[in-house]
């Protein structure tokens, strides 16, 4: 006997218990439908199509930002080496900070800045009028993507080149554990909400903004956009300059624009490009710099999408509860 249709909610708290442990360079939409079908009981999710894959860009979304915010204070693996702790302990730098400081791949942070300021001073890159102010040549800006920060604020684009690579956030301060507080008040309010409709609320337009890389604001079009809206206008662009692979449409074949911000790959997966974008956003924004753009497509445009959704996984092999037929 099928089971009946779980709510929005549950198919949610499934997907985020099973996106972990699947393999995203792999497996394709219609199989991961089918795998979370056999989680719920068999359930016939067919007509949740549209949500599942609307809710796993949001699930990957979010995996990739707990990614970033992980504590720097975590323990590294038995084998990994480490001296000290804090800020002296010896961690995995980006390639860019590597090649940039030609020291190799591991190096503790104090050891970063320290070998920053050489470069500093050895170039003369202080404000003549405020010293407290770099003014970055064009090596350190393709690095760090700004032309300028102050002593304080280098510490922030330093950051985003060690391990855990937090992404630039000017405004994580000394309010950053009240704004997380404030935050998780708020998601335990919406989880009581949607047990009492039985719907998960959906969160349009209250992510913080990101300023964008220029390589990145090329191609989406605007310099400032909350992650979400990034992934959508990334979307947009490979479907307008029809990316996708022909026989493989989960596969996306970059072109060089895209090249930029994959990190030179020739191909990528939808799943696996997620984590390519992390870099390109440089610099978190106060909610107030960006004003959310309410979709307007029209029905045709969104049926037309359905319908290059079911051209995705069409070359598939039909599975149980999830044929193309039975979508919505």
């Amino acid at each position: 006997m099928t089971a009946s249709l779980p709510s929005d909610a549950a198919i949610r708290s499934k997907m985020e218990m099973l996106v972990p442990t699947v393999d995203l360079e792999t497996i394709t939409t219609k199989q991961f439908i089918v795998m979370l079908s056999k989680g719920m009981g068999g359930a016939d999710l067919s007509s949740k199509k549209k949500y599942i894959k609307a809710t796993l860009t949001e699930v990957l979304d979010a995996m990739s930002g707990n990614e970033e915010s992980e504590s720097e204070e975590e323990k590294e693996p038995p084998q990994k080496k480490r001296r000290g702790g804090g800020l002296s302990a010896v961690k995995e730098v980006s390639d860019e900070l590597a090649a940039f400081l030609g020291k190799g791949k591991e190096m503790a942070r104090t050891e970063v800045v320290k070998a920053l300021w050489v470069y500093i001073k050895a170039q003369n890159l202080q404000n003549p009028s405020d010293r407290r102010e770099i003014i970055l040549d064009d090596k350190m800006k393709n690095l760090f993507h700004v032309d300028r920060f102050t002593m304080f604020t280098m510490n922030k684009y330093v950051g985003s080149h060690i391990h855990p690579f937090t992404p630039v956030n000017l405004q994580s301060l000394s309010e950053n554990s009240k704004k997380k507080k404030e935050e998780a008040a708020q998601r335990r309010k919406a989880k009581k909400e949607a047990k009492i409709d039985g719907k998960k609320p959906r969160k349009r337009g209250v992510q913080a903004p990101w300023r964008l890389s220029e390589e990145l604001a090329s191609i989406v079009g605007k310099e400032i956009l909350p992650r979400p809206q990034v992934t959508k206008e990334l979307w947009a662009y490979i479907k307008r300059n029809d990316l996708q692979k022909s026989g493989d449409r989960r596969k996306i074949v970059c072109d060089e624009a895209l090249k930029g911000i994959m990190d030179g790959n020739e191909e990528v997966t939808m799943f696996s490009m997620n984590k390519y974008i992390t870099p390109h956003l440089v610099e978190k924004l106060d909610k107030s710099a960006y004003v959310h753009e309410e979709s307007d497509k029209s029905e045709s445009e969104e049926e037309e999408e359905e319908e290059d959704d079911d051209e995705e996984t069409g070359s598939e092999d039909d599975d149980e509860g999830t044929s193309d037929e039975d979508s919505d």
